[in-house]
């Protein structure tokens, strides 16, 4: 009781001011007389194209907060003296950017200094790790989309950063969290087209940011402007590999097996001026992937077999064309308008849709493949910001949005539907081969509704003291239903009864609360940056009293949880060039709603149906609402120095200690039943250093970035479900209790992009180098098995993009080419644990193979790979009411 009260103490100091942050910067300087050097109170400066600005104070100082990130240009104005225009000021989220002004006296009005800013090499209030990139920077390197911004930050290796585990990083759009709350995911992959800037955090991060433990991605989109632009895309293309040997029908090029049409459009709303403005990008993208199968099988096929193959007996009804088994198809639609009702007032409305729909690639359809599953998903949210400036220095942001996922799997969508057929007929050969025919029998259904208020309040309190308060009410409505369907006894097709382990249905409605202070303190060159979050968590479900017999014990209510998180950072200059950070955090995570509502009836089924586990998890598997976050207390420490005006080297080392992650316990019901319950068991240390060197890239010259990462990601288990994975084993497997090297742990990475632009070309290359990643070797020669002992074979990739800029009249036209994968190398994703190659299993020397074609064919997994080269031709056309 006394624990509620607080709660609710806190949020009434908490609501009045739900009065969001990260998605603004700021630009300050000095303003003096350039023979005197006194400073020149009272001088204006001006953001051209806009209503922002500030005046001089007593000290010559300015300061222009809430500025959106971007390139501007800056105009100081004082009567007696010339004005000067300081062009390409470059503003970054959360970031100072310093302008000063030293203006020369003139008997002449009129007279205009016009100056070209630099931007600095070396940010100098960086606190902690952290990887910005604006739209002229992602033009730059012609990346398509967020994912592949997010691949060439340091530390972070097929989405885990810094050795986290996946679905430890929170996805912020326009100050909004974005994340699916059941599995964790990305819920929009943004165009590159509609970016401002993009903040990968792959260190510690201040206290405005919650619910992630190894990462920040924050997205600013791009508002509307005063004038109009626009652009739309198209291009095609298709896998080429020689490796016809791993990837079947490989060699028949089409080249429309890839094909994205996109377009966006900016400008203001005629009739109201610069005050009303829109930006808007949408587009298809159809991929029909590069691994195939072909279908021999129809799923109504039945196939007989035998110990003896010579009498096995198949019915193969196909048309033997060849499927795609691994396709995807996409539509998306994002947009912002804006309101800029005053000076002081500002409007944001913004819209993401994503409607997807994929296939996953399964060997074991390869000749049946209309046999495995579709997943459907559509996805939208609607945001509404709106910032006020009390003054020149206090502002507040108040956002509310409300999004929506529908999420499904089946193989055809209508249970009764007469394809479907009886299970036997996919187990015919007990799955020792290809299917012969059968499906998969589950239907996944998932609904997730989320309301998030949002906001925060600004204030530059003195010169050198920033504040800044804010608070978060997120409420999630989680619907999910799922059962696998059966045909009983007179073969008739039938969903389970709702009582069985084979239909589960639940619905939750977890709150989540935060409220966070930030000081950012700026002690002469030195600046701190400090801050303390309150999290609360309310889960909305229920647990058992005992847990003997689950399914008819008492239930009562998941008790809620709470956290305090203390976050520092300091940025010490060593030269005007070269800066020393410092950080420190305690960073939380309520675990992922999936594994708190499985098997919401607590069921523990003695007899299982044959067949696939359920979509997400396994039979016996047991949520638990009363789990508590996952914590991790980070710290880092980092040396950037810049080494010419261009070039700069950044060292930084960091350590993470990991405790309460998910894992599971086994227990066992009084009738011998065993399942697996969730619990906070598992635990991990990441530690590692980075070494980077970037030269920024300058009109017709040429920019590289270069990082190596040695880190060591070490951990009792690497995936929640290791407990029942290892005692479903024979015989089974004891679970490790020390740290073993974790299945993502890459010792050495090595990330390279270089770009240039030079007589209308743009290339960009970028390579990644990655040593092996561990696995457990499983000889039939050896008994010998040390978890994640051996290590994989490493990784090589190049990327090359090619843009060539033409112009016709008012319209550019913009042909190019990117490919993936530039020397179709064959890197080893996953690895036959005899071997340590994907390319042979010795284990297949004891196996008496029994299913259709050949043993040495099943043992080709071209899932076990990564992709193949990927070759896009295409155009863009490009048209800017400013010419440009």
């Amino acid at each position: 009781m006394k624990k509620k009260l607080l709660h609710l103490l806190l949020l009434t100091m908490i609501l009045p001011m739900l009065l969001h942050a990260g998605t603004t910067g700021k630009i300050a300087g000095q303003v003096n007389d350039a023979s005197t050097g006194e400073p020149l109170i009272g001088a204006n400066i001006i953001v051209e194209e806009s209503s922002l600005g500030a005046a001089a104070d007593m000290t010559g100082s300015y300061r222009i907060l809430n500025m959106p990130p971007g390139t501007y240009s800056l105009r100081a104005t004082m009567i007696g003296y010339k004005a000067m225009i300081q062009q390409n000021v470059k503003v970054f989220t959360d970031l100072t950017t310093t302008i000063d002004f030293v203006l020369e006296s003139s008997a002449l009005e009129g007279e205009v200094v016009v100056v070209i800013a630099q931007e600095p090499a070396v940010k100098m209030d960086v606190t902690s790790t952290s990887f910005k990139m604006d739209s002229d920077h992602i033009e730059q390197l012609q990346v398509e989309n967020l994912s592949g911004i997010i691949e060439l930050q340091a530390g972070v290796v097929d989405g885990h950063f810094r050795g986290g585990r996946a679905g430890e990083v929170m996805y912020i759009i326009d100050g909004i969290p974005v994340n699916d709350s059941y599995s964790g995911e990305n819920l929009f992959d943004i165009d590159s087209d509609i970016i401002q800037e993009v903040d990968v955090i792959s260190g510690t991060f201040n206290a405005e940011h919650g619910q992630a433990m190894s990462g920040i991605v924050n997205i600013v989109t791009k508002e509307g402007q005063d004038y109009f632009s626009g652009k739309v895309a198209l291009y095609a293309g298709d896998y080429l590999s020689s490796h016809d040997d791993i990837f079947l029908n490989i060699k028949d090029i089409n080249p429309t097996a890839i094909m994205r049409l996109k377009g966006s459009l900016s400008g203001p709303i005629p009739l109201f001026g610069k005050s009303l403005s829109f930006s808007i990008s949408g587009g298809h993208v159809r991929d029909d992937g590069s691994l195939y199968g072909q279908r021999i099988f129809q799923p109504s096929d039945r196939s007989y077999f035998s110990d003896d193959s010579t009498t096995n007996v198949f019915e193969a009804t196909g048309d033997g064309e060849f499927v795609p088994m691994n396709p995807s198809y996409r539509t998306t639609l994002q947009g912002k308008l804006t309101l800029k009702a005053s000076q002081r007032d500002k409007l944001n409305y913004t819209v993401f849709y994503e409607d997807e729909t994929h296939r996953d690639f399964d060997r074991l359809f390869k000749y049946n493949p209309d046999g495995n599953y579709h997943h459907f998903s559509t996805s939208y949210q609607n945001a509404l910001q709106y910032t006020h400036m009390f003054g020149e220095n206090t502002f507040m942001n108040v956002n509310v949005s409300q999004a929506n996922t529908d999420y499904s799997q089946y193989v055809y969508e209508d249970p009764q539907d007469t394809n479907y057929v009886p299970l036997e007929y996919l187990n015919a050969n007990n799955s020792n081969g290809y299917s012969t025919g059968g499906m998969r029998m589950w239907h996944h259904y998932r609904t997730n509704k989320t309301t998030i208020i949002k906001s925060d309040l600004r204030s530059q309190i003195s010169k050198s003291q920033t504040i800044t308060i804010g608070a978060l009410y997120k409420q999630v409505n989680l619907w999910l239903h799922e059962y696998q369907l059966y045909f009983g006894e007179s073969d008739v097709l039938e969903i389970p009864s709702p009582k069985s382990s084979y239909n589960n249905s639940y619905e939750h409605n977890p709150i989540e609360i935060s409220a966070f202070i930030q000081d950012k303190i700026e002690l002469g060159e030195m600046i701190v940056n400090a801050g303390l979050r309150y999290d609360y968590f309310y889960p909305s479900g229920v647990v058992p009293e005992y847990f003997y017999d689950p399914a008819e014990a008492p239930k009562k209510k998941a008790d809620p949880s709470s956290q305090l998180s203390p976050r520092v950072g300091i940025a010490y200059p060593i030269s005007d060039q070269g800066v020393i950070h410092f950080s420190y955090g305690h960073f939380f995570q309520v675990p992922n709603y999936e594994h708190l509502y499985i098997n919401p009836d607590f069921e523990v089924a003695l007899v299982q149906l044959t067949g696939a586990n359920p979509p997400r998890g396994g039979f016996n598997i047991m949520g638990n609402a009363e789990l508590k976050p996952e914590k991790t207390v980070s710290y880092e420490i980092g040396l950037k120095q810049a080494l010419t005006e261009n070039l700069t080297i950044d060292i930084t080392g960091y350590n993470k200690d990991i405790r309460d992650l998910i894992g599971q316990t086994t227990l066992r019901t009084t009738t011998g039943g065993k399942y697996w319950r969730y619990i906070n068991r598992d635990y991990a240390n990441v530690r590692g250093i980075t070494v980077a060197l970037e030269m920024m890239q300058r009109p017709g010259g040429f920019g590289f970035s270069i990082d190596y990462t040695f880190q060591s990601a070490t951990g009792n288990a690497s995936d929640p479900l290791d407990e029942s994975k290892n005692q479903e084993t024979d015989p089974p497997i004891q679970s490790e209790k020390k740290r073993r090297p974790l299945n993502w742990d890459q010792t050495h990475s090595l990330n390279l992009s270089t770009t240039t632009t030079q007589r209308g070309y743009h290339i960009s290359l970028i390579g990644r180098l990655g040593s092996g990643t561990p696995y457990t070797r499983e000889s039939p020669f050896s008994n010998n098995r040390i978890l994640n002992g051996e290590r994989k074979p490493m990784t090589l990739t190049f990327d090359l993009n090619v843009t060539k800029d033409l112009k016709f009249g008012g319209v550019g036209l913009a042909p190019f080419l990117k490919i993936t994968n530039l020397f179709d190398r064959k890197n080893n994703k996953e690895v036959y644990k005899s071997t340590g190659s994907a390319d042979y299993d010795n284990a297949m020397l004891f196996i008496d193979y029994r299913g259709y074609r050949t043993k040495e064919e099943w043992y080709i997994q071209p899932n076990y790979y990564d992709q193949v080269r990927r070759v896009t031709l295409g155009c863009s056309f490009i048209f800017d009411q400013r010419g440009k």
